[in-house]
């Protein structure tokens, strides 16, 4: 890719300032997914009792080495270890090689993410209809009432600070940090005149010059409530617990109160239920809930969920290899896998310096990377019909890993803090392998080995990957089995179910799937002056890159 210069405008928040390399790319989703048949399936519901006729039983040892510094913590910022000596979890050993093994296996993308609801708050977008000067959300009070939740519609107005302050007599409303100081100030709820009135305070924002004043009905019953049926409660839980957690719904879900009636909320003086802003739609015939926040402009839910976004091919909801020989629990249908990883002790140690670091959470929700983009001058967001996942994420391996901040006592809690075991760290794993398929070790091999690619791919491991610690080197494969089959065949006889399967005329056609997985692997990139970093928060790149419509592949490197 092609250096691209970003010049400054007027504003220094308003460009992403620099040239970089994100530290996460995507290998993309295929159009073909290997399920297995109606006799594969049937195969493995006694695969743990009856041995196939060509099963194979035997342990793999791996070896390791840690080319940057690794950590694997337990707990605080030391790795794991049991009474000072070190060691690497078999379970994390799993997960990084399963990874790679649903990549060259082409798995079923759908069984490895939930079905989830994101959502968007962005006041650029048209499709915030939450701005919009014909606005649909209405306030509401939240209330639950027998384990069912419902909101009872009510009258608000906006108030300015000044006058709430002059109202209420208080000082500074304006500048408290939580809603939960705000209402130290001020009670939630009080009464004048015989009517019920509730405070609805949201957070703050700099620019902010007012809150919510709600009315409370007097005469309600139950047949006045609108309910927030199960899949929206999910979606809102989701949007709010998990993609962003919100500090207004953790205030008030320690608030709201499980009433037995209408009556015992009315008695308990409204103590007990929550200011809200909200949308309503007909579902089956009747009016509820369509969504809901806790301010004015809130997180407005996508119209589809994630499953939506997948290629056709991955939409079926059968059994794919990494299911069948790792195992899987869907439901009430469960499959105990038929590999173990031991957990993999290091002799000598070493510990390195302490390092820090300020660690984020890539959210799925920033659409100009986690959705497929076109480059045809726009971008693909979630409300695109045609709009696709970008497909599985890795992170890039680094050249060397980036050395850590320095942090004031007193700001500490805002990073992380490790001490990874140093770079030349050797360790051996030993996988269990029980009754497989000569082309599901094959497959197991090639995970592990980059498609016999190792000796220029590295796995990553462990904690800070982003800035390129866990890069690990595979030195040697030994295969200890009950199969008199050498590595290579059963490399093959992988290549051969694959392509047989997929209709593919040669390995290279199966390579061509998933390549980018060797590319992201080897580390092996044109250099750029800012190494690899997270667009940064604070000069709000991430809001230029949506404003320039720029996409992941902006930000990718490619290989020499």
């Amino acid at each position: 890719m092609a250096k691209q210069n970003y010049k400054k405008s007027g504003s220094k928040n308003s460009n992403v300032e620099k040239n970089f390399y994100n530290p996460y790319a995507f290998v993309p989703l295929s159009e073909k997914v290997y399920l297995l048949s109606k006799e594969e399936l049937k195969d493995l519901e006694q695969v743990h009792d009856v041995p196939f006729k060509d099963g194979i039983s035997g342990k793999i040892v791996v070896d390791f080495e840690a080319i940057t510094p690794i950590c694997v913590k337990s707990s605080q910022e030391k790795n794991t270890n049991v009474e000072g000596r070190y060691f690497i979890p078999g379970t994390s050993l799993k997960g990084m090689i399963r990874s790679v093994f649903e990549i060259i296996t082409l798995s079923n993308f759908r069984n490895g993410i939930a079905n989830s609801r994101l959502s968007m708050r962005d006041l650029r977008s048209d499709d915030y209809v939450l701005k919009a000067p014909k606005k649909t959300q209405k306030s509401g009070l939240l209330i639950q009432l027998n384990n069912e939740f419902y909101i009872l519609p009510c009258d608000s107005k906006a108030l300015k600070y000044s006058d709430i302050e002059k109202q209420t007599m208080t000082k500074d409303l304006k500048y408290c940090k939580s809603i939960s100081e705000k209402y130290k100030k001020i009670p939630s709820v009080f009464e004048q005149g015989g009517k019920y009135s509730m405070w609805f305070f949201s957070g703050f924002m700099n620019n902010k010059e007012h809150e919510f004043l709600f009315d409370i009905p007097m005469s309600f019953n139950s047949e006045d409530l609108i309910p927030l049926q199960e899949d929206e409660y999910q979606d809102f839980r989701f949007i709010h617990e998990i993609e962003n957690k919100n500090a207004s719904w953790t205030y008030w879900k320690k608030k709201i109160k499980n009433y037995s009636s209408v009556d015992a909320i009315k008695s308990d003086s409204y103590g007990g239920i929550a200011p809200c802003f909200f949308r309503e739609f007909t579902k089956a015939g009747k009016q509820c809930v369509k969504d809901l926040g806790f301010a004015f402009l809130y997180r407005q839910p996508y119209p589809k969920k994630m499953h939506d976004f997948l290629p056709s091919s991955h939409t079926e909801g059968g059994v794919d290899l990494p299911q069948s020989v790792f195992g899987y629990v869907k439901g009430e249908k469960a499959l105990k896998g038929r590999v173990q990883f031991g957990n993999a002790f290091i002799d000598n140690a070493k510990i390195e310096a302490e390092e820090a670091f300020v660690l984020g959470s890539p959210k799925p929700s920033f659409y100009p990377f986690y959705v497929e983009q076109k480059g045809e001058g726009k971008l693909e967001t979630y409300f695109s019909k045609t709009a696709k996942l970008s497909g599985y994420k890795r992170y890039i391996v680094h050249q060397k890993c980036e050395n850590g901040v320095k942090v004031p006592d007193k700001n500490k809690r805002v990073v992380s803090i490790f001490r990874p075991l140093s770079a030349g760290t050797k360790f051996s794993e030993t996988i269990y392998f029980h009754n497989l398929k000569d082309y599901e070790l094959g497959a197991l091999l090639a995970a592990i080995t980059f498609c016999n690619k190792y000796e220029k791919c590295y796995h990553s491991l462990g904690y800070a990957k982003p800035f390129g610690y866990g890069k690990l080197k595979v030195r040697g494969v030994k295969v200890d089995s009950d199969s008199n089959e050498s590595d290579e065949t059963l490399y093959g006889r992988y290549v051969s179910k694959m392509c047989e399967r997929l209709k593919l005329n040669d390995e290279q056609a199966l390579l061509n799937l998933f390549g980018n997985l060797f590319l992201w692997a080897r580390g092996n990139y044109e250099s750029r002056l800012d190494g690899i970093r997270y667009p940064d928060m604070q000069k709000k790149e991430f809001n230029a890159i949506k404003n320039k419509k720029y996409s992941i592949k902006d930000f990718s490197p490619k290989k020499k």
